[in-house]
């Protein structure tokens, strides 16, 4: 563990026990604050002299509040009465805003100081920030470990001469800022009103959204959150949500998050009422697979009402509202004709767990090719996702079809595993993606190992765990359709600098964009609500993203223009078979006629965040 993760870790778990003491000690909570960052700063100081098996530190932090206690004995009154009269004419907002004035100042401060250093110290340094340890430096740059710390000694006094120790303390503090905001012993109490809610959700906006400018300068105290909510967001928005974890029905719901299922319908003169519904996914062990639907089957009624070109999309939406429904099912003949057969109820229920490898295939093929629908980005599948590609190497693997055309995106941490294990020349210090924020968060560039080391769940993954399975694949073949959003776009894109891609299928949904997760980390909770708006816009390491209108394909192949749909895998299926036509392996269609196109009725909204309800 690095010294930067165990200290933020010591700040999370201590922060609120030294800030209760520090205001005992002084009466005022603006002096606390000082005391606190004070006595974090003196701990960041002795930060190597603590094992990080250290369980409770709280002791040694108990003896430097109080010595901070003396040493700011001096300036406290004049400390206090200035930070009074801030407050009273800020709201309490002008000294977080400073901080992060500083914060920005001291990282563009930083970095002309790395870009300065020799190449191994700086690079033992970026690797040291990111997570590594001595060893894993060691190896990754041929260097014994004695070597890497005098590089890291060398490197840290270069940086402290020039900036100071406080850098890696700003950085923390702004990281955790929101939740330190949150921890203020100042307030509200009694019953939570909406101009209090309203306020939370608009503070948060300021500071975190995209499009901030514009918002108002004050709540809607009279606004129910959720239309509040809405109130606020830009016209450009798509994707930003609010919602209410004790209330299901407050969560964005699809047919994805309820049944467990992707469907589509698309005209067909030769159904009865000019429509034709098609399931085109079924997760393991969801509602739908419950009710053994499979992908590739049709269906001609919901509830009884025929599908037609001009019903389809509101009978689509209503089996999301209602969440239960009577599907009537259909055969296709040889010569094309639609056979209604039976009634299948699909209700909500159980727990759909989203898979991130929903199938995987190496063909026994020259050049040795592997098929891979890669599903959700989910951190707690990262042991599945090492142990597909340790198999891809073993087996020598140098062709890949990756298919994305379900992938609602997840863990950008898991897209940058991802990306590292099919790319070519790509190292822990190399560039995944750069974020472009707003006018208070800035603009910031993550590299690989930067990105791996903030997973959004479970254990991190860390660069010397990938780089001895990286395929250095100098073209690699991407289906795509019109539910590959997120994380999986930015597959898409942030591939591009490292490889060749062949992208094959619809255009992508369009999401360049990232989301965070705001919640009202107090004890206890007043804000109920939890928040997920577009923070940032994603760029690939060259710069290139604006994809917002979605990224096309170079060939263009719509699966459900040959029914009945083939197994995902299968050599058969239009957008497989394209890719491998296009390898020229042996399996391969070679197809010289035009693509045909189908007219799509209505196409169930694709999932852009996590799936949230997975119980009625």
């Amino acid at each position: 563990m690095s010294a930067e993760i165990f200290f933020i870790r010591l700040y999370n778990v201590n922060y609120q026990k030294v800030y209760d003491f520090a205001y005992k000690l002084c009466g005022d909570r603006h002096r606390a604050k000082d005391i606190t960052q004070q006595c974090f700063l003196r701990l960041w100081e002795k930060i190597d002299t603590i094992s990080s098996e250290s369980e409770d530190i709280f002791p040694l932090l108990f003896v430097i509040a109080k010595r901070v206690v003396i040493d700011e004995s001096r300036k406290a009154t004049t400390s206090a009465l200035a930070h009074k009269d801030i407050y009273h004419t800020s709201s309490g907002t002008v000294d977080e805003t400073e901080s992060r004035m500083h914060y920005k100042q001291l990282r563009h401060r930083l970095s002309n100081v790395l870009q300065s250093l020799p190449d191994k110290p700086r690079k033992v340094y970026q690797y040291r920030d990111s997570g590594y340890s001595h060893k894993e430096i060691a190896d990754m740059l041929n260097i014994s470990v004695t070597t890497v710390r005098t590089h890291l000694r060398t490197a840290t006094h270069l940086i402290r001469k020039n900036i100071g120790n406080t850098t890696i303390i700003a950085a923390a503090a702004c990281l955790l800022w929101a939740c330190g905001k949150d921890k203020d012993p100042a307030a509200p109490t009694g019953p939570v009103t909406n101009a209090e809610v309203n306020r939370w959700i608009l503070d948060s906006m300021n500071y975190f959204y995209y499009w901030k400018d514009g918002l108002p300068a004050t709540p809607d105290a009279s606004a129910e959150a959720t239309a509040w909510f809405g109130q606020l967001k830009n016209t450009a928005d798509r994707f930003s949500i609010i919602y209410d974890p004790a209330v299901p029905a407050s969560y964005p719901a699809g047919l994805r998050s309820i049944y467990g299922m992707e469907a589509t319908v698309i005209a067909y003169p030769k159904a009865p009422g000019g429509a034709l519904g098609v399931v085109q996914l079924v997760q393991p062990g969801s509602p739908a697979a419950s009710k053994e639907l499979k992908r590739g089957q049709l269906f001609t009624r919901i509830n009884g009402t025929l599908l037609s070109t001009s019903n389809a999309a509101s009978l689509l939406a209503k089996l999301v509202t209602d969440k239960k429904a009577d599907l009537t099912m259909a055969t296709r003949g040889t010569d094309g004709a639609i056979t209604e057969t039976t009634v299948q109820k699909v209700t909500a229920g159980g727990i759909t767990e989203e898979p991130a490898i929903q199938q995987s295939v190496v063909l026994n093929t020259t050049p040795k090719t592997a098929y891979l629908c890669f599903n959700y980005f989910d951190d707690t599948q990262s042991a599945a996702l090492l142990q597909t590609f340790s198999a891809y190497k073993q087996q020598g693997v140098q062709q890949l079809v990756l298919d994305l055309r379900y992938s609602p995106g997840g863990s950008t941490a898991m897209a940058a595993i991802l990306t590292a294990l099919i790319g070519n020349n790509i190292d822990a210090g190399s560039i995944f993606a750069k974020y472009i924020g707003n006018s208070r968060l800035g603009n910031r560039t993550m590299t690989f190992a930067q990105t791996m080391a903030l997973p959004e769940r479970g254990t991190a993954v860390t660069f010397s765990q990938v780089k001895p399975i990286q395929l250095q694949l100098s073209q690699v073949y991407i289906l795509t359709g019109p539910h590959t959003a997120s994380a999986a776009e930015m597959i898409v894109n942030n591939l591009k600098p490292y490889t060749n891609i062949v992208q094959i299928g619809s255009v992508t949904l369009g999401k360049d964009e990232g989301m965070i997760t705001i919640a009202d980390g107090r004890n206890p909770k007043r804000i109920p609500w939890v928040l997920m708006p577009i923070t940032y816009k994603l760029q690939n390491a060259n710069g290139e993203g604006g994809y917002n209108k979605g990224i096309a394909p170079a060939y263009q192949v719509d699966e459900l223009a040959a029914l009945p749909l083939q197994p995902l895998g299968n050599t058969a299926d239009p957008l497989t078979a394209k890719a491998l036509e296009l390898i020229g392996v042996a399996g391969g269609r070679v197809s010289h006629q035009p693509p045909t196109t189908v007219q799509n009725a209505a196409i169930s909204p694709a999932m852009t965040h996590p799936v949230l309800i997975t119980h009625p």
